[in-house]
C-alpha cells in the first residue's frame, strides 16, 4: 500500500512538474509572439509612413511659393530620414533665396541646386559656372529637396561649421548671430550682410512655413 502511495505520489509530481513548465513555456512564447507583433508592426507603421510621403512639387512662381516649396522640402526631410538634426530654418532659407536668387539661378533651374553646392570630383553630376579653371563644379541633384538635404548634412557635419553646431547645441536659435560662423560658406566679404539682409526681409514680408 505505501508503494503505491509512493508511486501515485512521484506520478504526480511529474504530472505537476510538466504541467508547470508547460506553463511557462507557454507563457514564455506567447510574450515573444506578443512582442515580435508589436515591433513587426512599428516597422510597418515606419515604412507605411515614408512610403506615403513622397518628395513634394517644387513652385517658384514667385518668392512666397519658393519659402513654401523649401518649407516643404524641409517638412519632408525630417519626416522621412532618420537621425537628422535639424537646423535653423530662417538661416536655410535665406541662403538658398541668396545662392540661388529666389530659386531662378542657371544651377537651381537645370542642376536643381539651391545652395550653391560644389563638388571636386568631376565625375559627379555637375554644371561648370562660367570662367571656371575645371578644378570644380557645382553640384546637380535630381530634385530641389535633395540639395536641402545635403546642405542640412554639410552644416551637421562639415569641419568648417563646428562653430556653428556649437552655437546651436548651447541654444543659440537667432538666424542672425549663427549667421556670423558660416565664414567657411562662400568667399564674398559681403556674403553676411546679404544674408542678413534676406532674413529680416523674411521676418517682414513673409509668411514663413511651419517646420514640424
Amino acid at each position: 500500500m505505501i508503494q503505491k502511495i509512493k508511486i501515485v505520489f512521484a506520478t504526480l509530481v511529474v504530472v505537476f512538474i510538466v504541467a508547470f513548465s508547460f506553463a511557462i513555456w507557454h507563457t514564455y512564447k506567447q510574450n515573444t509572439i506578443e512582442a515580435a507583433e508589436i515591433e513587426t508592426q512599428e516597422i510597418v507603421d515606419t515604412l507605411e509612413k515614408i512610403i506615403s510621403v513622397t518628395k513634394p512639387d517644387f513652385e517658384r512662381a514667385n518668392n512666397q511659393t519658393f519659402i513654401n516649396s523649401v518649407g516643404e522640402c524641409v517638412n519632408y526631410i525630417y519626416n522621412t530620414t532618420t537621425d537628422v538634426f535639424p537646423v535653423n530654418f530662417e538661416l536655410l532659407l535665406a541662403q538658398a533665396a541668396l545662392e540661388s536668387a529666389w530659386g531662378n539661378s542657371r544651377f537651381a533651374l537645370e542642376g536643381r541646386n539651391l545652395f550653391g553646392i560644389r563638388t571636386y570630383d568631376l565625375r559627379e553630376p555637375h554644371m561648370l559656372p562660367s570662367n571656371n579653371p575645371k578644378k570644380w563644379g557645382v553640384r546637380v541633384y535630381m530634385h530641389e529637396c535633395d540639395s536641402v538635404q545635403h546642405y542640412i548634412d554639410i552644416l551637421n557635419n562639415g569641419s568648417a561649421f563646428e562653430e556653428y553646431r556649437k552655437l546651436r547645441d548651447n541654444g543659440e536659435t537667432d538666424s542672425l548671430i549663427l549667421t556670423e560662423t558660416l565664414g567657411a560658406y562662400a568667399s564674398d566679404k559681403d556674403y553676411f550682410p546679404k544674408v542678413k539682409r534676406i532674413i529680416k526681409m523674411l521676418r517682414e514680408d513673409y509668411d514663413i512655413p511651419l517646420i514640424n
